[in-house]
This record gives C-alpha cells, sequence and structure tokens, in this order.
C-alpha cells in the first residue's frame, strides 16, 4: 500500500504542477492579452484622432458638392438644351447647304453642256464655212490658174519665130 500511497502522492504532485504550468501560462496569456488590448486601444485612437477629422472633411466636401451640383443642374440641363438645339441647326444649316451645293453642281453641269454644245456647233460652223471658202477660192483659183497658163501658152505660141516651111530655108537632114 506504501505503493500506492506513493505513487498516488506523485501523481497529485504532478497534477498540482500541471495545475501550477496551466495557472502561469493562463497568466503570461491574460497579461500578453491585456497589453495587445491596451495597444489596440491606442490605435484605435490614433486611428480616431486621424480618421474623425477626415471623415468631417469629406462630410463638408460631399456637402458643398451637392450644394454645387444642386447649383449648376439648372445650368448644365440649359446648356445641353443649347447645345442640342445648337445640334439640330447645324444639321438643318449643313443639309441647305448639301442642297444648295447639289443644285449648284447641277446648274454648272448644265451650263458646261450648254456650253459644250454651243462651242462644237461654232467649231462645226467654222469647219463647214472653211470647207465653203476653200472650194469658193480654190475652185476658182485653179480655173484662173488654168486660164493663165493657156494664156501663156498661147502668148509664148505667138512670141516663138515660125517655124521654117518646107522649101523654104529648110536645112537637109542629114
Amino acid at each position: 500500500m506504501q505503493n500506492i500511497e506513493l505513487i498516488l502522492t506523485i501523481l497529485v504532485a504532478v497534477v498540482a504542477v500541471a495545475g501550477l504550468v496551466q495557472l502561469i501560462i493562463l497568466l503570461v496569456l491574460f497579461l500578453a492579452m491585456k497589453k495587445a488590448v491596451a495597444l489596440a486601444g491606442e490605435y484605435a485612437s490614433d486611428m480616431r484622432d486621424k480618421v474623425v477629422p477626415l471623415i468631417e472633411h469629406s462630410k463638408a466636401l460631399i456637402q458643398s458638392s451637392r450644394q454645387l451640383i444642386v447649383k449648376l443642374e439648372p445650368r448644365l440641363e440649359a446648356a445641353a438644351t443649347d447645345l442640342a438645339e445648337l445640334a439640330h441647326t447645324a444639321n438643318a444649316e449643313a443639309r441647305k447647304v448639301q442642297e444648295s451645293t447639289d443644285e449648284i453642281a447641277e446648274r454648272v453641269r448644265r451650263q458646261a453642256a450648254r456650253v459644250d454644245g454651243m462651242t462644237t456647233e461654232a467649231l462645226n460652223g467654222l469647219d463647214r464655212m472653211g470647207q465653203v471658202l476653200n472650194q469658193v477660192v480654190t475652185v476658182p483659183v485653179r480655173q484662173v490658174s488654168g486660164v493663165m497658163a493657156a494664156a501663156r501658152a498661147i502668148i509664148e505660141t505667138l512670141r516663138a519665130p515660125a517655124p521654117p516651111r518646107d522649101g523654104q530655108g529648110a536645112r537637109p537632114r542629114g
């Protein structure tokens, strides 16, 4: 039985030491947690000191942005309306200019065709007139040239000495 008592005493001592070790570990964990909570509180205070003014500034900025948007909204709507009207007017004017350009181009084409026809007719008339003048001048000139050649031939014949007649001064051929 003494063995059992000794074993029980050793077991109680081991359980007591284990309990003491657990108590020390829990105490260390408690102290570490207390320190961590203190640090987290400091960090939270620092963050709050930095973030709160930033949030307040953001609130003021958002409020001033809202006021600016409220002030600018009618002007922006008016500007958008004016811009739409301007675009519509520009589109209508562009259509008018295109129509005018098309009409002018068509008139120019017609006038060019007309001038081309007139020029062609005038040149054809000049060509016909040239042919007629050529015939009117060339034919009489040829006739006059023929008459002149005939007259020259007659005059040369008359001017030439008369050929010797047979028996009068004819020389025998030999």
